[in-house]
């Protein structure tokens, strides 16, 4: 995929020098995924470590993953230059350059720590329950901090919301869901673009756009936040409605028990509106959670090798939170 000494002679003279002056050694390459060309580059001797990512794989055009490749090192530079997430304890990881040549790659710093995947599965195999609270009570205070620091003057609505699920439901038609589930879970979401005091209450702010488990790193108190190609402005149940649904996945398909994330995502969404000085913020926030925890929920149904039988488990789940009435 890589010319070998092409890699190297971009690694040494424009990537490496901003964390370590040269000489440098041996640089080793490991794959970090399996679904899609993301790679650890270690320089040996100086311990130096950089993640890649390229873009360019499957059948996507060259120039579009250069956009894409390019949109992510420009999200990345904006959030932490502009909105403050760098350099102390809540912080969006370092790009230190893009090479559209190798594949539309983009490199950043390694995140230090471990992924919030990794305390989910301590809390469900290994009764680290208080763990993943205090975990997630810092990840409160990230997305806290992400939203504070980039407020807008604009209201939400329910126009992106409502474009997001049509466009799951044109992916899941007769794949998942035959054309009466789809007219049931579209009138039942008809009811929250309906709802007059649903939205208007709140105004946009900077979201991560994908926060899933895999994409923020722990260590001690610090939290850093990874993959910004999904980063818009937006309500900001976006990302707080995300979490909330990633946490009632894993839960439920590790467990089979629907009920037993409620106390995670009950503590995240209380430590967030503490940490935003906005305790009332809760009540606007739980108002609408449900409607984006249904639209995460649905995202995960597009994941074929969760099995058929699981993923109408979670669109049932999904429905179920599109019923909510407050």
């Amino acid at each position: 995929m890589y010319c070998e000494k092409a890699l190297r002679e971009y690694l040494t003279e424009e990537i490496f020098p901003q964390l370590s002056p040269p000489p440098y050694g041996k640089i080793k390459m490991m794959p970090l995924a399996s679904e899609k060309p993301v790679f650890l580059f270690i320089e040996m001797e100086k311990h130096l470590s950089v993640v890649g990512k390229s873009f360019k794989y499957g059948s996507i055009p060259l120039d579009d993953a250069w956009l894409s490749a390019n949109k992510e090192y420009t999200n990345l530079k904006f959030v932490r230059d502009k909105v403050g997430m760098k350099n102390d304890s809540f912080e969006i990881i370092s790009p230190l350059g893009e090479k559209k040549e190798f594949s539309a790659l983009l490199v950043t710093r390694k995140a230090s720590g471990y992924l919030l995947d990794h305390y989910i599965n301590r809390a469900i195999y290994e009764q680290r329950g208080q763990k993943l609270f205090q975990k997630l009570g810092y990840l409160a205070k990230f997305f806290a901090r992400l939203h504070g620091n980039s407020r807008t003057e604009t209201m939400i609505s329910a126009e992106l919301p409502q474009w997001y699920l049509n466009k799951i439901l044109k992916s899941l038609r007769c794949e998942l869901l035959d054309t009466n589930e789809v007219k049931a879970i579209e009138d039942r979401a008809s009811r929250w673009w309906n709802r007059k005091n649903a939205f208007g209450q709140d105004v946009q702010v900077i979201v991560h756009g994908d926060a899933t488990p895999t994409n923020f790193f722990f260590y001690r108190q610090n939290v850093t936040g990874i993959d910004l190609e999904r980063m818009m402005y937006a309500d900001r149940c976006w990302d707080l409605g995300f979490v909330a649904a990633e946490l009632k996945h894993h839960f439920l398909w590790r467990t089979g028990d629907k009920w037993s994330a409620e106390p995670f995502i009950g503590h995240f969404l209380w430590e967030y509106a503490l940490n935003t000085g906005d305790t009332g913020l809760f009540y606007t926030i739980t108002s609408k959670l449900p409607l984006y925890i249904a639209l995460g929920l649905m995202r995960m149904t597009r994941n074929a090798w969760l099995g058929e039988d699981y993923r109408k488990i979670l669109v049932e789940e999904a429905r179920l939170c599109l019923e909510y009435e407050q």
